[in-house]
């Protein structure tokens, strides 16, 4: 009696675990989650820093125009006395005038201005294209944290459930003198353990929904479904491919390639700045009754020579250093491109050495443990051994899922921020389930101009 109660129990456990044996969480990749992009298209129409982007790059386009227009003329207004007491039209000294004046830049600094501002405008429309891949991949991530807490929750609370009916047959058994005092302990522990953690898995469910939600800029309580299962997206590209396409789509190697055009238009800009600039004034003098005069003059406006040169020096060392930032992060995003790779390939074979393995080789240890108890050959510590086993496996292999799917929506993104590293996949699962159900997702990445640009400043415009 009580032996059929345990083996009825442990089997609703053992098909419970045989789900992602059988395929069930690899069904299809991420990219075909219709849930997914929905929440992906509402977070590129309605994420408010995502407008704040979109209007900066506006600002920015707008600054060509100022920098290379000419200075605003003067205008204005005068009363020369001779003498003490007003002696308009008598005295030849006396006049009321309206004068005006215009300086007029040296050949080409404007035009050079002007190019100098389309560069940082042409960084502030890669800023707007960081924001946009690093949205994209926060949904992704928060929509992927949120289906592991969940998954995590479901398995903690249907551990607990099993748990509690394994106590209750492990304290009929030793008030018949036929269990063990340790088997019923053992087991109370398991379901003890898996309450408190199907309530963390839940909290940490919360914690991601209200995360997701705030990138979409809605309510921190929106529900939001997760039909799909969580998948390992297969690699349509080659090393080789996914580097190529990454150099093509970054916006920080792209801002660096800008901003290597955007010194070399500034060293030209410097030497214009030894021109000297020009000035045109001209004047108009009313003296009542005696004859009108007038007056026009001009002027130049000789720069500094020293401030020149050290301007020009200035620039020039400003566009080596772009030039090498530039090869830079050229080996830079390669070198993540390639790690991410080698973390994505990683991550298969372990996935498949689980789906195909670990896992199906776990639920036949259970089920050997469950028929050896059964046949009275074998102690029920053995069966909750095999099962915490098994479930440590299953959330092993759930974490695993998830890891993928993230660092595959961070090789979308371009991102530069490193992966994380292999020895550090399978180190959730060993205590029953320990830990919380992800990491966060990383903050966003530094915009294109901070990558490109960190210690340059702009150079001096007049």
């Amino acid at each position: 009696m009580f032996h059929s109660n345990v083996i009825a129990v442990l089997a609703v456990g053992v098909a419970l675990l045989a789900g992602p044996a059988r395929g069930q969480d690899v069904a299809h990749g991420p990219g075909a989650d219709p849930v997914l992009q929905g929440l992906i298209d509402e977070a590129l129409t309605h994420n408010r820093q995502l407008e704040a982007a979109r209007q900066a790059l506006v600002a920015a386009e707008a600054r060509p125009t100022q920098t290379g227009s000419r200075p605003g003329p003067t205008a204005g207004i005068f009363y020369q006395n001779d003498g003490v007491s007003p002696s308009l039209g008598r005295e030849q000294m006396t006049m009321l005038g309206v004068s005006g004046g215009q300086d007029i830049p040296y050949p080409g600094k404007l035009a050079a201005r002007r190019r100098v501002a389309e560069s940082d405008a042409g960084m502030a429309a890669l800023d707007l294209k960081r924001a946009q891949l690093s949205l994209v991949a926060s949904v992704k991530r928060s929509y992927y944290s949120l289906l592991l807490a969940r998954r995590l929750a479901d398995l903690a609370r249907e551990q607990g459930e099993a748990w509690e009916e394994v106590q209750e047959t492990a304290r009929a058994r030793h008030a018949s003198a036929v269990g063990s005092q340790q088997e019923m302990l053992r087991a109370q522990v398991e379901a003890t353990r898996g309450h408190a953690l199907h309530a963390q898995h839940h909290a940490e469910a919360r914690a991601r929904l209200a995360q997701l939600n705030g990138l979409l800029g809605r309510a921190a309580d929106t529900p939001v479904e997760s039909p799909a299962p969580l998948a390992v997206a297969p690699n349509e590209r080659s090393a080789d491919e996914w580097v190529a396409w990454s150099e093509t789509h970054s916006p920080e190697l792209k801002a660096a390639v800008l901003a290597v055009e955007r010194d070399e238009r500034g060293v030209s800009l410097a030497r214009l700045e030894s021109k000297p600039d020009f000035n045109v004034q001209g004047g108009l003098m009313y003296r009542g009754s005696l004859p009108p005069m007038w007056q026009v003059s001009g002027s130049i406006m000789l720069p500094s020579r020293a401030r020149a040169r050290s301007a020009l020096a200035e620039a020039e060392a400003r566009l080596a250093a772009s030039r090498a930032r530039l090869e830079d992060l050229r080996v830079q995003l390669r070198s993540v491109i390639e790690q991410r790779l080698a973390l994505l390939a990683g991550i298969e074979q372990i996935e498949a050495t689980y789906r195909d393995g670990l896992l199906p080789q776990g639920q036949l240890a259970v089920e050997s443990a469950v028929a050896r108890y059964a046949a009275g050959q074998g102690l029920q510590v053995g069966v909750l051994d095999a099962v915490v086993t098994q479930l440590d496996d299953q959330t092993d292999y759930l974490r695993l899922l998830a890891t993928h799917a993230a660092d595959r929506a961070r090789l979308e993104e371009v991102s530069l921020e490193p992966p994380m590293g292999l020895e550090s996949l399978l180190m959730h699962g060993r205590s029953g389930m320990s830990g919380g159900s992800s990491p966060p997702p990383a903050s966003g990445a530094p915009s294109p101009m901070e990558t490109a640009t960190t210690s340059r400043s702009r150079t001096e415009m007049r």
